[in-house]
């Protein structure tokens, strides 16, 4: 398999996962454009306009007006996102694109209006929270514990950019799920167009590099050296056979670590750190040869978010 035929392979991979749920969160069927067989009957019993009929102007504006409400309503109604609170996670019963999943993260856009909560339960003591990077809860955003779930497990909220986390407080370490918040990118803005381009930029690192990160939920973000300062997930272009370091510095207080992994998902040669919240941790470091297998670096429980691909050069093909 060639590099490029790889580097195909796994941007393809890595992006159906975070667009798949997207779609999942914002898709709607418009039931108003399935067609009603029942109007093409209608309109043969109809008479034309041939035949003397005026067009009634007022009947129009009117189902114009109606059709115009209809639209404002569908934006301003919150999407429901329905939970089952279970002892090993979070199962999402709505809407149908996640129905089974387990703590699925959820591709939030900002701005837009949101209803998060359970109905039904385990018969644990449960409840739901929003949190941010540091694992506060956010603007009170937390229900209270009970076994019996009812109208007061919902949580209605805007989503916003510091929002990372939905957790059950008893069962933290099982019941949690990531946050994507997704701003709407507006084509007209150069600023918008820059960030955007900035996001997977291929750097090339020189053999016997270290490369350190900031580790943040939704990127890794470049420390070192300059030529990836600032720079989210950037792709490394590394020459096979030569030595690297690769790691993190700096968290924000939720758990990382870091991991190499090949086109099948799997970790290369045992290139895994341990699991982590510390906010300067030191022994998140991966020191390595370069490989043809090397495909992506990875945050394993934040691998939608934090990810960025690997590229090696002077490979044999395989």
């Amino acid at each position: 398999m060639s590099n490029s035929d790889r580097l195909t392979r796994r941007t393809v991979v890595r992006a159906a996962g975070l667009a798949t749920a997207t779609a999942a969160l914002a898709g709607c069927i418009d039931e108003s454009s399935v067609d009603d067989p029942d109007d093409s009957s209608d309109a043969d019993s109809q008479p034309s306009d041939e035949q003397g009929s005026e067009p009634d102007e007022t009947d129009d504006e009117g189902q114009s007006n109606g059709d115009e409400a209809a639209d404002d309503d569908a934006e301003a109604a919150p999407l429901e996102i329905e939970l089952r609170g279970e002892l090993d996670g979070w199962r999402a019963l709505e809407p149908a694109g996640i129905e089974g999943d387990v703590n699925p993260t959820l591709p939030l856009e900002a701005g837009r209006t949101y209803r998060l909560g359970w109905m039904e339960g385990d018969g644990l003591g449960h409840n739901i929270e929003i949190r941010d990077a540091r694992d506060d809860v956010i603007d009170d955003l937390s229900t209270p514990v009970t076994q019996e779930p009812g109208e007061e497990q919902w949580l209605e909220f805007e989503a916003t950019e510091e929002m990372a986390a939905y957790v059950c407080t008893p069962h933290e370490s099982t019941m949690r799920g990531d946050i994507v918040i997704e701003t709407p990118v507006d084509r007209g803005s150069d600023e918008s167009d820059d960030e955007g381009s900035a996001a997977g930029q291929e750097v090339r690192i020189e053999p016997g590099t270290r490369v350190e990160f900031r580790a943040q939920t939704i990127e890794w973000e470049g420390i070192t050296p300059a030529s990836v300062e600032g720079l989210p997930n950037p792709t490394f272009v590394l020459e096979d056979g030569e030595s690297y370091e690769l790691g993190w510095t700096e968290g924000d207080g939720t758990v990382h670590n870091i991991e190499i992994r090949n086109d099948d998902n799997e970790v290369v040669d045992g290139l895994s750190t341990e699991l982590t919240s510390e906010e300067e941790p030191s022994d998140q470091f991966l020191t390595f040869e370069a490989s043809a297998e090397m495909a992506v670096y990875a945050c394993e429980p934040h691998q939608n978010t934090m990810q960025g691909e690997i590229r090696i050069e002077g490979a044999t093909p395989e």
